[in-house]
């Protein structure tokens, strides 16, 4: 079962947190849990080195968090791809600011996942994709094109919004009039196209709510995929509550939500790309 970060550091954790830290500059609740979020992605990527130089494809990198902690604090090499020029921009200049060891061992690709990955055939050895999928009208398209970039054994890592998670639940059986009230006060309302019937019209925008634990599963298998680690995570209480949580308590509560939470927010998955008849691959 994937760790949370409550417990056991190994050697690279500390730097993980550092450079993290560095990074984000986290005040308040939901900067925490965003770093929470990604330190848990960049720990247990850390933990699953198979003993060799290890190249992972960040898929939908953004402002480069993820991709600049696992190539500084755990040496790395990465591959990092956004479908925005603006953050592909911005992860450059977080890299020419950062350490020398950010830059090198670091190629930054401008692509839309939807339409193929870049990359040659078994070229990574591990493949995340932390809130993306949500943003596919195609999603096992791109979960086909992430096992063909992986090399046999190679891991992929995910994290995406849980259709299950307690407030869906409960919305989806309120009057739609409530639903609106709800998510013009509380929720963020590209979120949740389907709660609301909106047409997406820009990448960070949602396709669809999120999925089920049953979907990725599914959605593995169908890519020959198979399932090592799905749960849910997050603090089932939407931003704008968990805003108002006391600076003092903020990071406590971040680091705690990234335990498995029966309907917490998101999903966290690991996938594995099967190993040949007869044992590892060759490198």
């Amino acid at each position: 079962m994937a760790s949370s970060l409550e417990g056991r550091p190994p050697v690279e954790d500390a730097a993980i947190e550092r450079v993290l830290e560095e990074i984000v500059r986290p005040v308040g609740y939901v900067p925490w849990e965003y770093l929470s979020r990604q330190q848990l992605l960049a720990q247990n990527i850390a933990r699953r080195r198979r003993g060799r130089p290890t190249r992972v494809l960040d898929i939908g990198c953004g402002d480069g968090a993820l991709t600049l902690t696992l190539r500084e604090a755990a040496g790395f090499e990465i591959a990092a791809m956004d479908i925005l020029p603006e953050r592909v921009a911005a992860v450059r200049a977080r890299r020419r600011a950062r350490a020398e060891s950010s830059v090198e061992r670091l190629h930054l690709v401008l692509a839309d996942a939807e339409a193929g990955l870049p990359f040659r055939a078994h070229a990574f050895d591990v493949v995340v994709a932390t809130e993306v999928m949500e943003h596919l009208d195609r999603p096992g398209s791109l979960f086909q094109e992430i096992r063909r970039v992986l090399r046999p054994g190679g891991r992929f890592f995910m994290t995406t919004p849980n259709l299950e998670a307690l407030p869906l639940r409960l919305l989806k059986i309120l009057p739609r009039p409530v639903v609106r009230r709800f998510a013009a006060s509380l929720a963020q309302e590209h979120l949740h196209p389907e709660l609301l019937s909106r047409r997406p019209s820009h990448p960070d925008e949602h396709r669809r709510e999120g999925f089920t634990l049953r979907e990725l599963t599914d959605l593995g298998k169908q890519a020959s995929l198979r399932l090592v680690e799905g749960h849910a995570y997050r603090i089932p209480l939407p931003d704008k509550l968990m805003r108002r949580t006391p600076k003092r308590l903020a990071r406590r509560l971040a680091r705690m939500g990234t335990r498995e939470i029966p309907l917490g927010l998101q999903l966290y998955c690991e996938f594995a790309r099967p190993e040949p008849p007869g044992g590892p691959a060759a490198t």
